[in-house]
């Protein structure tokens, strides 16, 4: 390649790319925060393994004899709304582990600290403390991908 040619093409790329959407970038964390979300939630994606993993969550507080309300066992219809979660949640994981980009991890983001301030309600209104686990999972990847999203947009 000429040194022009070089040059033509540094210059066109250096353009596409401050032309472009930066969304296309991958983002730190994007990613692990899937996994995560993934194995945290592919449980509920069915009605039977949800009802497993909630008589077990019953079971755990009730063993450690943590404070708020025991877990109620779910109906079949309180269940496929559980499962419906679920499977979205698990759904929307394994679309940002194969695009972690920014826009996707963003919105993630935002819905972490909705579900945080949803959790952080149902502890004030006297809900089982097992919720505390789930709190800090998502308060964490809330940092993280957070942190990820900052650093891209300081590029």
């Amino acid at each position: 390649m000429t040194a022009t040619a070089t040059a033509t093409a540094t210059s066109s790329s250096t353009a596409l790319r401050s032309a472009s959407d930066d969304s296309f970038e991958r983002v730190r964390w994007g990613r692990a925060g899937a996994v995560y979300d993934l194995i945290v939630t592919v449980g509920f994606a069915t009605p039977v393994t949800a009802s497993l993993l909630l008589a077990l969550t019953r079971s755990l507080h009730e063993a450690l004899n943590l404070q708020g309300a025991q877990l109620p066992e779910l109906d079949p219809t309180a269940l496929m709304f559980t499962s419906m979660f679920g499977t979205a949640v698990t759904m929307w994981a394994i679309a940002r582990i194969l695009r972690p980009e920014a826009r996707f991890i963003a919105i993630d983001t935002i819905g972490r600290a909705v579900f945080s301030l949803w959790m952080i309600w149902a502890l004030l209104n006297g809900q089982s403390a097992t919720i505390v686990v789930f709190l800090i999972g998502e308060v964490t990847w809330l940092i993280l991908q957070l942190s990820g999203l900052l650093r891209l947009r300081r590029r």
